[in-house]
């Protein structure tokens, strides 16, 4: 029985990581402009 529930803990964490990675991969699609005086030209 204890067994079980720690599985099914493990098994959740494991949902909840996977739809946060993916989620901060949406994020990571926008690109601010990079300011002239960084800029290697």
């Amino acid at each position: 029985m204890k067994n079980r529930i720690l599985m099914s803990i493990a098994t959740l964490a494991t949902i909840i990581a996977s739809i946060m990675a993916t989620s901060a991969c949406w994020y990571g699609h926008y690109q601010p402009q990079e300011p002239k005086c960084l800029r290697e030209e």
